[in-house]
C-alpha cells in the first residue's frame, strides 16, 4: 500500500475519533501489515497535526452528544416534536417563546388587514405593473445547482410576458421571481406595496420592506438554511414547507455553503432515523405565514400559482449573517 494511502486511512481514523487500538485495526483491516501499522501509530505521538485532529474529533463527539440531548428534549416535550400554530400571536410571547428560543411556528391572523389578500391576482399584477421590467430566475430546470448558481439564472423580463406565461397554469420549476431578485423588483413593482400594511410582529421600516416571490405551481426551493430569521407570508395559492432542526446537522448532509445535499428530496414528516433528519411539515395558504428561525433547514414547494412575501425586519437583532463565512466544501 502506498504511503499516501496509509496517511489517508490514518487521517480518516483520527477524524472519526479512533484510539490507537481502533486505528491499528483500521490499518490492518485495509491490508497494512501489523508491524507497519504499529510503526505508523507510534509516529503519531510526535505529530502535532495528529494531536489537533484528535482534539477536534473529541470536540465533535461532545457536540454530537449535545445535539442528541436537544433531540431527546424536543421529542419528550408536551405534544412531542411538533409545529405550533399561533393565531394573532402576542408579540412579547412570540419573541420570548419562538424568536429567542429558535422555534418555528405557523402564524395566522397577522395580515388580515392586507388588501393584497383580495386584490392580488394575475390581472391586478398586469394592471399595475405589466409593462415593468422585472428580474427573475430562469432556466432552473437545466441546472441541478440552480440555487447555488443563482447569479447565472438572473434575467430581465417584461412582467406582462411573465404573467401571460403564468396564466397557462402549468407546473414548472423553470421561472421564479425570488427574494434574490428584490434589488430590481422592489422598485419595478413598487405599487404592489400599497396593498400591504405593517405587521404587528415586525419593526416598521417604511416603503418596500420585504421580498416579493411569484411563480407557478411546482416551483421548489431546495433544502437549505437561511442566515437570518425569516417570516414567509402567503398571499396567493399554497406552499408546502418542510423543516428540519439545526441539531439534525449531521443528517442534513451539508457539504456546500448553506445547502443540503438532500436537494429537492421530499423527506417524510416524522422523527427521522439514523440516516434521515426529523421533519416538520405544514401547508400555508392565503393569509397564513411561517416563522423560519435562523439555522433551521427548510424546503418550500408551491402547490398552486403562488405569490408570497418574506420579511427579515424583526424587532430584535437579526444580524447573524454578519459573522457568517462560507466554509467552502464542508464534507
Amino acid at each position: 500500500m502506498a504511503q499516501s494511502d496509509k496517511r489517508q486511512l490514518i487521517a480518516e481514523g483520527l477524524a472519526a475519533g479512533d484510539d490507537d487500538a481502533a486505528l491499528h485495526a483500521r490499518l490492518v483491516g485495509a491490508g497494512v501489515s501489523a508491524a507497519s501499522a504499529k510503526y505508523e501509530i507510534e509516529r503519531l505521538s510526535k505529530d502535532p497535526m495528529a494531536a489537533m485532529l484528535r482534539r477536534q474529533a473529541a470536540r465533535m463527539a461532545k457536540q454530537d452528544w449535545l445535539f442528541a440531548n436537544q433531540q431527546r428534549l424536543a421529542f419528550e416535550a408536551e405534544g412531542g416534536f411538533a409545529l405550533d400554530t399561533l393565531d394573532k400571536p402576542d408579540p412579547d410571547l412570540f419573541y420570548r417563546h419562538h424568536y429567542a428560543a429558535n422555534r418555528p411556528a405557523k402564524l395566522t391572523g397577522i395580515v388580515d388587514h392586507w388588501s393584497a389578500l383580495t386584490r392580488w391576482s394575475l390581472d391586478h399584477f398586469g394592471r399595475v405593473a405589466g409593462d415593468a421590467a422585472v428580474e427573475a430566475q430562469v432556466e432552473r430546470e437545466r441546472d441541478p445547482d440552480y440555487e447555488l448558481d443563482k447569479d447565472d439564472h438572473r434575467r430581465l423580463v417584461r412582467f406582462g410576458e411573465l404573467i401571460d406565461w403564468l396564466r397557462k397554469d402549468e407546473a414548472s420549476n423553470d421561472v421564479y421571481l425570488t427574494a434574490y431578485n428584490s434589488g430590481t423588483n422592489a422598485a419595478a413593482l413598487g405599487l404592489l406595496w400599497d396593498d400591504m400594511a405593517p405587521i404587528d410582529l415586525l419593526e416598521a421600516r417604511g416603503d418596500r420592506d420585504g421580498f416579493f416571490w411569484l411563480g407557478p405551481r411546482g416551483t421548489l426551493t431546495p433544502w437549505h438554511h437561511d442566515l437570518t430569521n425569516n417570516l414567509l407570508v402567503q398571499v396567493i395559492g399554497r406552499k408546502r414547507v418542510r423543516m428540519a432542526p439545526p441539531w439534525a446537522f449531521a443528517r442534513m448532509r451539508n457539504s456546500r455553503h448553506c445547502f443540503s445535499d438532500w436537494g429537492n428530496e421530499a423527506l417524510p414528516a416524522g422523527e427521522g432515523d439514523a440516516d434521515t433528519p426529523p421533519i416538520l411539515e405544514t401547508i400555508i395558504g392565503p393569509g397564513e405565514a411561517i416563522f423560519l428561525p435562523v439555522g433551521w433547514w427548510h424546503q418550500v414547494e408551491a402547490l398552486d400559482l403562488s405569490a408570497s412575501m418574506s420579511f427579515t425586519s424583526f424587532r430584535r437583532s437579526n444580524s447573524h449573517v454578519d459573522d457568517y463565512r462560507s466554509w467552502g466544501d464542508i464534507a
